[in-house]
């Protein structure tokens, strides 16, 4: 019997994140159809973004609820996290390949330093990079032990400066409505940050 339970919530897991991935693509799709700019490519470049902005997102916001993700999805919550992070990280590379296809440069890899706008509105850049050193950190997390987990926080940050690249020339992020998600989704990051770190400190007090 449990081993049926346990192969019932697998299952379960499996629709709901196929589910979750069919939403995610069919809004992303609605998203560029009412604003059809760019051609193919161009297309191809704001879904990257979109998706890879989403992934990063729950990717975050998986970490600080382990326990109810087992509970849904029935499986290790490693297995999932390591699913969105990979999908998140494979996307945000799409997005500016797709960009310096168009543009036949490699600028978009290269982070800008001239002026803080310039750097803030850029910010996709730096978060590129911090996102992938946070997948590095999580990879050799049994070579770095306890220190991999201060790199792996790059993703935070990699995804507030992501939230405000998209929120200063983002082109679906024009409107204030998408403003406004963009806006609440970086602060939910911040404040699982915040509570991670409380929770944390609570238990070093404890020991």
């Amino acid at each position: 019997m449990a081993t049926t339970d346990k192969e019932a919530r697998r299952r379960r897991g499996l629709i709901y994140l196929i589910s979750a991935g069919v939403v995610s693509l069919a809004v992303v799709a609605g998203l560029i159809a009412l604003r059809p700019l760019g051609g193919p490519l161009g297309w191809a470049i704001r879904a990257a973004a979109m998706l890879g902005y989403w992934a990063i997102f729950l990717t975050v916001i998986s970490s600080a609820y382990m326990r109810e993700l087992f509970q849904l999805l029935g499986r290790p919550f490693i297995k999932a996290h390591h699913i969105l992070a990979v999908s998140g990280l494979i996307l945000v590379t799409l997005h500016p390949i797709g960009v310096a296809i168009r543009s036949s440069s490699l600028a978009s890899f290269v982070p800008v330093f001239s002026s803080l706008d310039a750097f803030l509105r850029l910010g996709g850049r730096p978060a590129w990079y911090l996102i992938g050193l946070a997948s590095l950190a999580a990879l050799q997390r049994t070579r770095f032990r306890k220190r991999w987990r201060i790199v792996h926080f790059s993703n935070y940050i990699a995804f507030v400066l992501a939230t405000i690249h998209a929120v200063m020339i983002g082109t679906d992020f024009i409107s204030p409505a998408m403003k406004a998600v963009a806006i609440a989704l970086g602060l939910l990051v911040v404040a699982v940050f915040v509570r991670k770190r409380i929770q944390r400190w609570r238990l070093t007090r404890r020991k």
